[in-house]
C-alpha cells in the first residue's frame, strides 16, 4: 500500500482550499500551484507551500503539463491531485504523473481515455445495455455530414464538444440554417477549453431533467453508486443550482440509474470517484449522457446527505485501500441544495464581470456550507471560470434545506463585482423550483433572469444617514457643526444617483436621532443604536433592521462622486453621491458604435469596412472566461471602422467596429 505524505493540487480556488481542508484532517502536507494572476488569492496562502507556475493565460500554466510536474519535483510533492478542470480528464498528463513515480489521485489512464471521449462513451455504454440519446458520433465531422445527419435525427439537436464538459462546446440549434455556425462556433470554444475540436450530435430531449449519479470503485474489483444529484438548473448548458436527491426520483428509479452508472464504469475498470450523467424525459425515461472521470463542482450535496468525505475517499482509494463501505451500507439522509456564485450578469448574456471585490461575505453555520475561492478584497480576473464560491444547504427535508438557502443567498454580499446573486435569490423563491418542477430550460420557462429591483430610495436612505454619521464623526471635537452649509440651514442635502436615476435626500442631525427626508416625502425619524466596521443598526420610524454599507473607494468620510454599496438585509443597492459642482460632461459615444462589454480575446471579426448591416447582426465574437459573447450590430448601417482583428486582446470599453447609420 503507497502511502500520500505531500499532495499537489493541480488547480485554483475552491476546489484547492476544499482539498486542503481534508489534507489538514489527514495530516497530509500541502502544496498549491498559482499562475502570476493567482498568486494572492487565499487558496495559495492556505497550503503549506505554494509553486508560481506561470503567465496567467491556462495553456502557460494549469494546463501545462510540465509546470505541473516541475512543481511536483520542485517542492518534493509525492501525489497529485487535478481538481476538475484543466488537466483533471488529461489522460496523457494522468499517465505522465505515474511514469514520474508520483501518484495520481484520480481515474486510470484508459478510464479517462475510455470515457473521456464523449463519441466513444457513448458506444461504450451502448454496448453495456445502457441507452443513449439518438445522434451521429461518427469519424467524418464534414459539413456536409453534420447537415446530413441531423437531417435524420431531427431538430432540435445538440451540437456538443467530444472532449471535456462543464457545458463548453455545447450549441443546441432549432433551424437547419443555424447548424453551421453553431458547429464552427461549439468547434472554437472546445479548442480552447480542451485543445480537442471534434463534436458530435444528439437529438435534443424536450424539457429533460439532467439527473447524475456519483459512483466511486477500488483497486480491488468494488464499485457502488452514492445516489443522484439533479442538475437541471442551467445557464448555457452550465449548471447553477445542484441537490441530491433529485425530486423526481423515488427509490426504484435510483436503483435502475445507479445500477446503470455502475455498469458504465465496470466497462472501463473505473478506478476512484467519477459521475455518470443522464438526462431524463419528463416520464422517467433516462439516457446515458458521458461520464465525467473526475470530482465534480457539485459533490458537496453528495458528502451531506451521505455523511462521506469524497475527497478522502479518493486520497485512500489511491493509497491502494478498499472503499470504507459497501452499496449496502450507503444511506441517504436529508436534503442538500447548492447555488453556485458566479461573476457573471445574467441581464446581460451572462457577461463576466471583473474587478476588485470590495466585500465578500457569505454566511455559513446553521445548516450553511460555503466552499470559496476569494474572501473581501481579493481580485476577480478575466482569465478564469467566473465561479467565485458555492453555497450548500442542508436540512432534514427538500423545503428546510430550500429555506436555508433562501436565508443564506438572502444575506450574501458581493459589492464590487457583479454577480447572480440576485438570481439565485429568484429561483430559490420560485414556485416551479419549490415544487421540483424542474428541466433544463427551466430559466426561460420561468422567466428568468429578471433584472433585480433597484432599491435606490432605500439604498439612499441609508447611504445618507451613514454619509453624515461619518460626517459628524469627522467633526466630533471641532467648534464647526458637521452639517453646516454656506446657507445656513443644518440640513444636509444631497442627491443620490442609480444610473439615470436620481433622489435627494436630505438629512437633520436631532441629537442623534435622524430626521430623513427623501424626496417630496415627509420626514422619517431614523435612529443609530449600533455602529461597527460597515454594519449599522438602525431604527426606522420604529422599525429595527441591520444594514451594511461599503464604500468603493475605500474607508474615510465619504466624498462627492462616491459609490456606496448597501445591503438592506433582504436586498441590495448601489448608490452614488452626485457632485454638488459636477465637471463638464465628457463626449457619449457615439451611435452605431461596437465596443467591448468586458476584456477578453477577439475570436472572430465576422465584417469588414464597407460591409452593409442589419441591427443585431453579428460583428463580432469575444471570448471571456473561456465562453463566447456574441456582439452584434446596435443600428443598421455601413461598417466605416474595423479597429480589432482575431486573436487580439481588448480590454474592456475598448471600440471594436464603428457603424455609419442609415
Amino acid at each position: 500500500m503507497k502511502t500520500i505524505h505531500k499532495l499537489l493540487v493541480a488547480n485554483r480556488g475552491e476546489i484547492a482550499r476544499r482539498i486542503f481542508r481534508t489534507c489538514r484532517d489527514l495530516g497530509i502536507r500541502t502544496v498549491a500551484v498559482a499562475s502570476d494572476a493567482d498568486v494572492d488569492l487565499p487558496y495559495v496562502a492556505e497550503a503549506d507551500e505554494a509553486v508560481r507556475i506561470g503567465p496567467p493565460a491556462p495553456s502557460s500554466s494549469y494546463l501545462s503539463a510540465d509546470a505541473v510536474i516541475d512543481a511536483a519535483k520542485r517542492s518534493g510533492a509525492d501525489a497529485i491531485h487535478p481538481g476538475y478542470g484543466f488537466l483533471s480528464e488529461n489522460a496523457a498528463f494522468a499517465q505522465r504523473v505515474t511514469d514520474e513515480g508520483l501518484i495520481w489521485v484520480g481515474p486510470p489512464p484508459c478510464a479517462i481515455t475510455g470515457m473521456g471521449d464523449k463519441a466513444e462513451s457513448r458506444r461504450t455504454a451502448q454496448a453495456h445495455g445502457v441507452p443513449v440519446v439518438p445522434g451521429y458520433d461518427g469519424d467524418d465531422e464534414s459539413d456536409d455530414t453534420f447537415v446530413r445527419e441531423a437531417v435524420r435525427i431531427g431538430y432540435p439537436v445538440l451540437v456538443k464538444a467530444s472532449a471535456g464538459g462543464g457545458g463548453r462546446g455545447m450549441r443546441r440549434v432549432d433551424d437547419p440554417a443555424d447548424l453551421l455556425d453553431a458547429v464552427a462556433s461549439a468547434r472554437r470554444e472546445a479548442i480552447s477549453s480542451f485543445a480537442n475540436g471534434r463534436l458530435l450530435l444528439e437529438r435534443y430531449v424536450l424539457r429533460p431533467r439532467h439527473i447524475e449519479v456519483q459512483v466511486f470503485a477500488d483497486t480491488f474489483g468494488n464499485i457502488i453508486h452514492l445516489g443522484e444529484r439533479e442538475c437541471s438548473v442551467q445557464r448555457r448548458h452550465q449548471k447553477v443550482l445542484e441537490e441530491a436527491p433529485s425530486p423526481a426520483v423515488d427509490s426504484a428509479l435510483r436503483a435502475q440509474l445507479g445500477e446503470a452508472a455502475v455498469r458504465v464504469a465496470r466497462a472501463v475498470a473505473y478506478v476512484g470517484a467519477g459521475t455518470v450523467e443522464f438526462v431524463m424525459s419528463q416520464e422517467g425515461e433516462f439516457f446515458f449522457l458521458e461520464m465525467n472521470t473526475r470530482l465534480q463542482v457539485e459533490h458537496p450535496v453528495t458528502e451531506l446527505v451521505t455523511g462521506l468525505d469524497l475527497v478522502a475517499m479518493q486520497i485512500a482509494v489511491a493509497e491502494g485501500r478498499p472503499l470504507p463501505l459497501s452499496q449496502d451500507e450507503v444511506r441517504l439522509r436529508g436534503h442538500a441544495i447548492e447555488a453556485r456564485v458566479n461573476a457573471e450578469d445574467p441581464n446581460r448574456d451572462w457577461m463576466p464581470g471583473h474587478g476588485p471585490l470590495v466585500r465578500f461575505e457569505l454566511p455559513f453555520g446553521g445548516g450553511v456550507r460555503v466552499d470559496s475561492g476569494y474572501e473581501s478584497g481579493d481580485v476577480v480576473g478575466i482569465h478564469y471560470d467566473a465561479m467565485l464560491a458555492k453555497v450548500i444547504a442542508y436540512g432534514p427535508d427538500r423545503l428546510i434545506a430550500n429555506r436555508r438557502l433562501r436565508m443564506a443567498l438572502d444575506a450574501s454580499w458581493a459589492p464590487g463585482v457583479v454577480t447572480n446573486l440576485p438570481l439565485l435569490r429568484d429561483i430559490v423563491r420560485d414556485e416551479s423550483w419549490i415544487d421540483g418542477d424542474l428541466d433544463t430550460g427551466f430559466l426561460p420557462r420561468r422567466s428568468l433572469p429578471r433584472v433585480p429591483p433597484a432599491n435606490l430610495e432605500r439604498g439612499a436612505l441609508i447611504a445618507a444617514v451613514w454619509a453624515a454619521a461619518q460626517r459628524a464623526d469627522v467633526s466630533k471635537d471641532l467648534s464647526t457643526p458637521a452639517a453646516w452649509r454656506v446657507w445656513g440651514s443644518d440640513e444636509v442635502v444631497d442627491r443620490w444617483a442609480q444610473g439615470e436615476a436620481e433622489v435627494e435626500v436630505g438629512v437633520r442631525d436631532c441629537r442623534g436621532l435622524w430626521e430623513v427626508r427623501v424626496g417630496a416625502d415627509s420626514a422619517r425619524r431614523v435612529r443609530i443604536t449600533d455602529r461597527v466596521g460597515d454594519v449599522m443598526r438602525v431604527e426606522i420610524d420604529g422599525l429595527f433592521s441591520t444594514v451594511r454599507v461599503a464604500r468603493a473607494a475605500g474607508d474615510g468620510a465619504v466624498e462627492d462622486g462616491d459609490i456606496l454599496y448597501v445591503h438592506l438585509g433582504d436586498g441590495e443597492s448601489m448608490v452614488r453621491l452626485v457632485p454638488r459642482f459636477p465637471a463638464p460632461a465628457g463626449l457619449e459615444s457615439e451611435p452605431g458604435s461596437c465596443v467591448a462589454p468586458t476584456p477578453g480575446v477577439v475570436r472572430v471579426v465576422h465584417v469588414a469596412e464597407g460591409d452593409q448591416v442589419a441591427k443585431g447582426q453579428l460583428l463580432v465574437t469575444l471570448e471571456a472566461m473561456k465562453m463566447e459573447h456574441h456582439l452584434r450590430a446596435p443600428v443598421d448601417g455601413v461598417v466605416s471602422a474595423v479597429r480589432c482583428a482575431a486573436g487580439a486582446a481588448v480590454d474592456g470599453g475598448a471600440l471594436l467596429v464603428k457603424i455609419e447609420e442609415g
